[in-house]
């Protein structure tokens, strides 16, 4: 996050569209989806309805620091402290007069897949009451080991449940040749930004794991569309002039730094500044990895299904230790941070453990952190800088 990107302002502009078109959506009789971000879009856009990211709502709201107050609105209604901060922000917003970040969209239709977690699957539930809308369900399970073709064949099975249930509320058949299309732009978009992140790889790098946290809202939001493509178009396009110009994300970069998953919205620049200063870029995270799909237009559902079901969040201890290291020896870190996120308890499972065994296979130094990623109350900034003191010590004595 060193000199801003002239990018920036397209981004701006591309997401003020994409907010506008669920206003116009609204309007013009469009129904617009509740979805997860672990979830399908692509059938979404195929079936031309309009998708909304609750969870990107909670984000906003964690980065402007307004999480508190809609949490309490949220815990006044009953739901508990310990809920994820994303569905409190929902919640609480959903039950409030007053919205510091907007209103959050209401959804016509609800659709979730519990790959993620099993809040996702309840918030959500919730919401189709609380909107007296329907709501589907994509049940995905847990993959311990390697994936299996029963897994598959019934996810794929749900996918045509989905479009039927698509095609009853909608009155219109759905267009299988438009699937291909949107899943040919995912296909794109997921390639650009798989080389735009391997940018930071290079030393020094001109991008880094907090610039990925502010440009990855259209791989989140837009995967499938053209708006996407032609954005990371771009914003890879600036940064090959940059790397012509020797214009850098961090000039006197001397380590290159894992962190694992989800930033901590609030803090997102307490954080950037804190690296800076000790010399250390954050080069990758799989949270940030989490979008680089790659679909087989000759076999569109049962790719989807293999793509999904597949994802980081929906695996075991195992393969979660092999992807973690497997980031770590791809961009050459220095060192590794690992966030125990109060909101995020799957991802948060074992990390001490993790820890031990990373740093046994790998020599590297890491730590892991207590937070949460959109509820301040739960920071303890000195005890949280001192850990990483350490850290930078000993990486220095490295």
């Amino acid at each position: 996050m060193g000199t801003p990107f002239c990018t920036s302002a397209l981004l701006k502009e591309v997401m003020a569209d994409y907010y506008a078109r669920g206003v116009q959506a609204k309007e013009r009789g469009i129904p617009v989806v509740w979805v997860t971000a672990v979830f399908p879009v692509e059938i979404v856009y195929a079936a031309g309805l309009f998708p909304y990211y609750p969870e990107n709502f909670g984000a906003l709201a964690a980065a402007r620091k307004t999480t508190e107050k809609l949490s309490a609105t949220a815990e006044a209604r009953g739901y508990y402290a310990d809920l994820c901060g994303y569905a409190r922000c929902g919640l609480g917003d959903a039950h409030s007069k007053e919205h510091p970040v907007g209103e959050i969209t209401r959804p016509d239709l609800v659709f979730c897949c519990n790959t993620q977690c099993g809040t996702l699957q309840k918030w959500f539930e919730v919401a189709g009451r609380f909107y007296q809308v329907p709501y589907f369900l994509l049940d995905v399970p847990f993959i311990e080991g390697a994936s299996t073709t029963l897994i598959k064949r019934y996810l794929v099975e749900q996918m045509h449940e989905l479009i039927d249930f698509i095609e009853v509320y909608t009155g219109r058949q759905f267009d299988f040749d438009r699937l291909t299309e949107v899943l040919s732009l995912a296909n794109e978009a997921c390639r650009l930004w798989n080389e735009i992140l391997d940018t930071a790889a290079l030393r020094p790098a001109p991008f880094g794991f907090f610039d990925a946290c502010f440009h990855m809202a259209p791989i989140v939001t837009l995967r499938g569309t053209e708006a996407a493509v032609a954005y990371y178009r771009e914003l890879k396009r600036e940064l090959e002039e940059r790397l012509e110009k020797k214009i850098y994300a961090l000039p006197d970069e001397r380590w290159k730094i894992y962190w694992d998953h989800i930033p901590v919205w609030p803090r997102l620049r307490w954080f950037a500044d804190l690296f800076a200063q000790n010399g250390a870029l954050v080069a990758v995270s799989q949270y940030t990895h989490s979008w680089v799909y790659h679909f087989d237009l000759e076999r569109p559902l049962e790719s989807l299904a293999e793509n999904y079901a597949e994802a980081f969040v929906n695996r075991g201890f195992d393969y979660r230790v092999e992807r973690k290291i497997g980031l770590m020896r791809r961009y050459k870190v220095d060192g590794f941070v690992l966030f125990s996120n109060r909101s995020c308890k799957p991802t948060s499972f074992g990390l001490y453990d993790k820890r031990s065994i990373i740093a046994r296979r790998t020599g590297l130094p890491g730590i892991v952190f207590e937070a949460d990623m959109a509820d301040q109350r739960y920071f303890a900034e000195e005890q949280i800088r001192e850990k990483f003191r350490i850290f930078f010590e000993q990486l220095t004595n490295r």
